[in-house]
């Protein structure tokens, strides 16, 4: 080996070694389930007046929901129901609506479903819940020509089960 060729081996495995270790911490950072970015937050900042014309329009209908989760079972068929109520909350019935739930702690899972009327004003879908804690429901119905959209948050919890009974 030449003289003096130790400095540029150095210094080029070094810088190697720091790109090997930065991909693997955006690795380790983009799998991590904890953490979330808003999808297409961009496109939303641009429209930013059309969201602010939609929360305009959700207070002038008057229409109000209450999202509900059944006890978490087996974590697969967990029932989350939504109450849509137009301005005289009165059940609003015959609307299409879709949700999209996520648990706050794994904010990177979301789930989507479009539920169906069970009663008059009361919507529900089947979802694979299964982390007890706080969820966060994002509504948007549409009744006719009328478009409605909210958020909630609801807390989840799993079925409480008996003890078990020692034999005697």
């Amino acid at each position: 080996m030449k003289q003096g060729l130790g400095w540029p081996i150095g210094v080029a495995a070094i810088l190697g070694t720091t790109v090997a270790a930065n991909i693997v911490v955006m690795r380790i950072a983009n799998d991590d389930p904890s953490f979330a970015v808003e999808p297409d937050y961009y496109r939303k900042a641009v429209h930013f007046d059309s969201a602010m014309a939609q929360q305009r329009a959700n207070l002038s209908l008057g229409w109000g929901i209450q999202t509900q989760i059944d006890s978490i079972g087996d974590g697969t068929h967990t029932r989350l129901t939504v109450h849509l109520r137009d301005a005289s909350s009165s059940p609003l019935a015959g609307a299409r609506v879709a949700v999209m739930a996520r648990h706050n702690a794994r904010a990177n899972d979301t789930l989507t479903a479009v539920l169906t009327e069970a009663a008059p004003g009361m919507y529900s879908a089947e979802l694979p819940i299964a982390r007890a804690g706080e969820w966060e429901v994002r509504v948007d119905a549409s009744h006719g020509s009328q478009r409605f959209s909210a958020s909630s948050r609801v807390h989840a919890v799993h079925v409480a089960q008996a003890p078990a009974r020692v034999a005697r």
